[in-house]
């Protein structure tokens, strides 16, 4: 789960188990005085337990007066691919549940499925989760994108993010993206392993981008038996890096055998091999 803040406009990518602490944050400008998050817990908890409408669970927290009236929450979502860890955190995104919350989804096509497809009947379906997709409260629309193709995402100040997306190899299809606004620009590439055609995308979407965010989940000793399993190593980012010249790059999605050690030690060896200076992501950081 990664936001990104342009002017008055918040675009989260990739929707994994972030969305709990990032859903939280968004909600404390709508709560009441003297209310607090474990109000909205509590209140949850006894609602469901009593087995009343999920649909409905917004507005009782509205009337209940745990949360203000005032014009909820506008964000645009965009999926990089729908692989379980980047998408079931959204089950924990309590502004979803509300009826002032509005959440634009952008993706492309997955074996031939977009992402609120998935959604709808893998993810707020019975029985993976008690909440269906047609029971939340909040306003929710999808905009299919195609690969190589610019879209826009308006933006009030400084004028629309300028974006677009590239096939990465990965199984099931997964897309790294490009994001121009203000003459800056941020290149996201989520889940994808080297030695392939599509190298050349990575190049192509990080080429003197600002801050690239990017997947480094292997060491090369990890990867020596992980080959094949659609992620990438750190030899392999640097290589990229060193060519396409990014201004900074931030590494994510780690390998959860990885300690904090390798962590370190995969962006030091990006580093070393692209003279790019390289940095690490943790929850709640800010870049």
């Amino acid at each position: 789960c990664h936001t990104m803040q342009f002017a008055d406009t918040l675009v989260i990518f990739d929707t994994g188990s972030g969305m709990t602490d990032l859903g939280d944050e968004l909600m404390k400008p709508y709560l009441m005085p003297g209310k607090t998050m474990a109000d909205v817990e509590f209140f949850m908890s006894q609602y469901f337990a009593k087995g009343l409408e999920a649909g409905k669970i917004g507005l009782a927290l509205i009337n209940e007066g745990i949360l203000g009236k005032r014009n909820g929450l506008k964000v645009y979502v965009v999926h990089s691919h729908l692989h379980g860890d980047h998408l079931y955190g959204l089950q924990a995104f309590k502004p979803i549940f509300l009826p002032t919350t509005e959440i634009h989804f952008i993706s492309a096509t997955h074996d031939d499925m977009n992402s609120v497809e998935v959604l709808k009947n893998m993810v707020f379906a019975h029985p993976v989760f008690p909440v269906k997709w047609d029971w939340l409260a909040s306003k929710r629309t999808h905009q299919l994108v195609h690969p190589g193709e610019w879209f826009e995402i308006p933006c009030s100040i400084g004028g629309p993010i300028k974006v677009f997306c590239l096939p990465m190899n990965h199984p099931n299809q997964a897309y790294g993206f490009r994001f121009v606004w203000g003459g800056k620009t941020i290149a996201i590439t989520m889940d994808h392993e080297h030695g392939h055609d599509h190298d050349r995308h990575i190049l192509e979407l990080w080429n003197g981008a600002d801050i690239v965010v990017t997947e480094a989940q292997y060491s090369n000793h990890q990867y020596a038996n992980c080959k094949g399993f659609g992620h990438i190593s750190e030899d392999a980012v640097g290589e990229h890096a060193r060519d396409a010249q990014p201004g900074r790059v931030i590494t994510t999605h780690h390998d959860p055998g990885s300690d904090f050690g390798t962590v370190r030690d995969i962006a030091r060896t990006i580093e070393r091999i692209s003279g790019v200076r390289t940095e690490f992501a943790c929850q709640g950081t800010w870049f």
